[in-house]
């Protein structure tokens, strides 16, 4: 079985700022508070990877580290891979698809609209995990999916269960817990 599980960077900052480049746009005062949050969510629900797949830019760095130390003492293998940075869902898959085969479960921390549409794709045909996803995957979400594949290469489209679909309004007055 393998587990893949989608991480969209919390909420950035500077969009309108005309001397930064949108790869160099930091998070936002509300993304600094929610990613350690959403990485104190992992740490509850028990969720670690064996390999996390990260876009290189600044907020999605950011979202990788404030996460991490809020969820695990010894964080997990990072590979910083520049094809997420504004990939489309065709070029997440096979970057999944092309995971080491002794890596059993992958968190990928990216961008929209790539990581929505991957989602939309990976979740299984009417459910309603799936069409909250297809509504909004907002900033700082969290879609874990399930796959009887025993290879990567396996993934196929609507093959995905929905293990755990969060988002930092998911939990009541800011709190890391449901």
């Amino acid at each position: 079985m393998k587990t893949v599980t989608l991480f969209r960077h919390a909420k950035s900052g500077d969009k309108d700022n005309p001397n930064l480049d949108d790869f160099d746009r930091p998070l936002s005062d509300r993304g600094l508070k929610a990613a350690p949050k959403m990485g104190a969510a992992l740490r509850d629900r028990s969720l670690r990877p064996d390999l996390i797949l990260c876009s290189p830019s600044v907020r999605t760095r950011q979202t990788l580290t404030l996460a991490s130390a809020a969820a695990w003492d010894n964080p997990p293998a990072e590979c910083f891979e520049t094809k997420i940075y504004e990939a489309g869902e065709r070029t997440l898959l096979k970057l999944l698809r092309d995971c080491p085969e002794d890596v059993d479960h992958v968190m990928l921390v990216g961008h929209n609209p790539g990581l929505q549409d991957l989602a939309v794709t990976l979740a299984q045909p009417g459910s309603a995990e799936r069409h909250a996803i297809k509504d909004k995957l907002p900033t700082a979400a969290i879609v874990s999916f399930e796959f009887d594949a025993a290879a990567w290469n396996g993934l196929g489209p609507g093959e995905g269960r929905v293990r755990l679909f969060i988002t930092p309004n998911t939990f009541p007055h800011g709190q890391g817990q449901e």
